[in-house]
C-alpha cells in the first residue's frame, strides 16, 4: 500500500486549483481566478451551496476534510455558519489558506494540518462534513469515513465526493493511459487515484443511517475546450449518467445501530 508520506509529499508540490491560475501564489488575481473557474465548470458545487443555505446554517459547525488552500472553505464560511474548520494534508495548502483567512478578517473560520485518517476532534463535533474530492487519494478509504462518522453529531450530514468508476473520464483515462491530477507531465501521476462504483460506494457509507448519491460532473480540467461547448443543461444530463463525480449526502443516525436505508 502506497504510503501517507507518499501521497502528502505529491500534494505539497501540487497544490489544487493552481492549475486554474499563472498569478503569483496567495495574491488577490490567484484567488479570482481559481474561484471563478472552479465555480464556472464544477456548477453543481454552487448548487449544494445554494441549497445549504436556504435550509439556515447560523447555529451549525463544519468540518472540511481535505480543504486545500480553502476555495470551498471560504464559500462555505459565507453560508452563514458559526464556525467552519477546514484541515489538510499538506503544509503549503495550509499556510496560503491562512494567510487568505488573516488578510479577509474571517473570524469564523480556522486551518488545521490534520490526516483524514485520525482527525484531530472528538467524537460528535460537528454538525456537517464537508469533503470534495479528497479521500479517494488517501491510502484507507474507509479509516477516512469512519473519521467523519465518528465526528459527526447524532443526525448531522456528511457532504463527499469520490471519484465514480463507471465514467467517460475514467475510460479516457485508462484507454489513453493518462496520468490525474493535473500533473506535470505523464511520468508524475498521483500516487493514489481510487474510483467506485455506486454499490460499492453505499458500502463504504453504510455505518450511516441514510445515503443518497448521483453522478456529476462529466468532464476534468484537462477536457475544458471540449466542455465550454456542451451547455450546463447537456452536462448535467451527461453528468448524470457518467459523471466523473459520485456525490454522496449521508447521515448519521441517533443510534450507531441504525440499520442503512437503501
Amino acid at each position: 500500500m502506497t504510503s501517507l508520506r507518499v501521497v502528502r509529499a505529491f500534494w505539497e508540490t501540487h497544490v489544487n486549483n493552481e492549475y486554474y491560475t499563472e498569478a503569483a501564489r496567495g495574491s488577490a488575481a490567484y484567488f479570482a481566478d481559481i474561484v471563478a473557474k472552479r465555480y464556472r465548470y464544477h456548477y453543481h458545487l454552487l448548487e449544494l451551496f445554494k441549497r445549504l443555505e436556504r435550509e439556515g446554517m447560523a447555529d451549525k459547525t463544519l468540518l472540511e476534510v481535505g480543504c486545500g488552500i480553502g476555495i470551498d472553505t471560504f464559500s462555505l464560511a459565507r453560508l452563514g455558519f458559526r464556525e467552519v474548520v477546514g484541515i489538510d494534508l499538506t503544509e503549503a495548502a495550509i499556510n496560503v489558506a491562512r494567510r487568505r483567512a488573516a488578510a479577509e478578517g474571517l473570524g469564523s473560520v480556522r486551518f488545521e494540518l490534520g490526516n483524514a485518517e485520525r482527525l484531530p476532534f472528538p467524537a460528535d463535533a460537528f454538525d456537517v462534513v464537508y469533503s470534495f474530492g479528497v479521500i479517494h487519494h488517501t491510502p484507507c478509504i474507509a479509516n477516512a469515513i469512519s473519521e467523519m462518522h465518528r465526528v459527526l453529531k447524532p443526525e448531522g450530514r456528511a457532504f463527499v465526493m469520490i471519484y465514480h468508476r463507471h465514467s467517460l473520464v475514467r475510460l479516457i483515462h485508462h484507454l489513453f493511459s493518462l496520468p490525474y491530477e493535473a500533473p506535470q507531465h505523464r511520468g508524475d501521476d498521483c500516487p493514489i487515484v481510487h474510483a467506485y462504483s455506486r454499490s460499492r460506494a453505499r458500502l463504504l457509507f453504510d455505518a450511516f443511517s441514510e445515503v443518497r448519491l448521483h453522478t456529476d460532473y462529466p468532464f476534468t480540467f484537462g477536457m475544458r475546450h471540449l466542455s465550454r461547448f456542451v451547455p450546463i443543461f447537456a452536462q448535467r444530463a451527461l453528468g448524470r449518467a457518467i459523471g466523473w463525480h459520485l456525490m454522496i449526502e449521508a447521515r448519521k443516525s441517533t443510534s450507531s445501530l441504525d440499520p442503512l436505508i437503501p
